[in-house]
């Protein structure tokens, strides 16, 4: 028998008696019984939970066997085009000086997020196609069609090697600088009334902010470039193969988040440990 829905006027108060009557249920009863009515609880049914069991009713592989191979080919053409050219020649607004070192560095980190994406969508399609083909008819058309495009897949698996860790370490660099600083006032390492300490302050601050905006242009570069090349031919294959979940999507939103995260950290709370320090010394 299971408990009664939590009412919406119920308070977390509640919620803690009902833990509680479990706990003392779970130690003087059956142990089984009293786990399954709190999962039972919890867990609670959705939207999520309807959508999830109509999907076992789904019974055929493929939604649209017929225009799957030609979805197929078109997405294997996108990922040629965008792992090896999506992150070329990165449009670069005027910055003075910096313009020569910007460009590169912005494809660097562009070519990260592009290369990381290409691989996780062949990962991802060589793990769906292999879900599939277990789940068609042996002597199928849509069995040896899934088998031949998975096979085809697992060999370009090594092909496709990701972003590598250059991107990675630079972010790593970047969060060092202020994390860096910081750590000089704590230890005294900086006498912050001194003459020269604002000059000293001004330039890695200024590196720290061109950091952030390199991160965030090259992972604009990156979620365009993806879309305008993968983005239609990956969801017409997704509406081929039918009840597959999410279309796979780049890690651009992740940096452009970083970047817009350090960019504050410099703005506020750097020059808030700086004022801090006028007042300690």
């Amino acid at each position: 028998m299971t408990e009664p829905a939590r009412r919406p006027d119920e308070l977390l108060l509640d919620e803690l008696t009902d833990q509680l009557d479990r706990t003392r249920r779970l130690l003087t009863g059956s142990p089984a019984d009293a786990a399954e009515r709190a999962l039972s609880r919890i867990g609670g049914a959705s939207e999520a939970d309807a959508r999830l069991v109509s999907e076992l009713a789904v019974a055929t592989p493929l939604a649209e066997p017929d225009r799957f191979d030609q979805a197929h080919r078109l997405v294997m053409k996108s990922l040629e085009v965008l792992d090896r050219d999506g992150f070329r020649d990165p449009p670069i607004v005027t910055i003075g000086p910096l313009r020569g070192l910007a460009r590169p560095a912005v494809e660097f980190i562009a070519k990260y997020i592009v290369r990381s994406f290409t691989r996780r969508v062949v990962d991802d399609l060589a793990t769906l196609y292999s879900q599939r083909e277990s789940q068609t008819a042996a002597a199928s058309p849509e069995r040896k069609l899934l088998a031949r495009r998975r096979i085809e897949l697992e060999r370009l698996q090594p092909r496709f090697g990701g972003g590598g860790l250059g991107a990675p370490l630079l972010l790593a660099a970047g969060a060092a600088v202020p994390a860096l600083a910081s750590l000089g006032q704590q230890v005294g390492a900086i006498d912050i009334q001194a003459r020269w300490v604002f000059p000293a302050i001004a330039v890695p601050l200024l590196l720290f902010v061109f950091l952030s905006w390199l991160l965030l242009r090259g992972a604009a570069v990156a979620r365009h470039r993806s879309r305008l090349i993968l983005g239609q031919p990956l969801a017409a294959l997704w509406q081929t193969i039918g009840y597959a979940g999410d279309v796979p999507e780049d890690d651009s939103v992740l940096f452009a988040t970083i970047a817009i995260v350090l960019t504050a950290l410099v703005w506020f709370a750097l020059p808030a440990l700086i004022a801090v320090g006028f007042f300690v010394f």
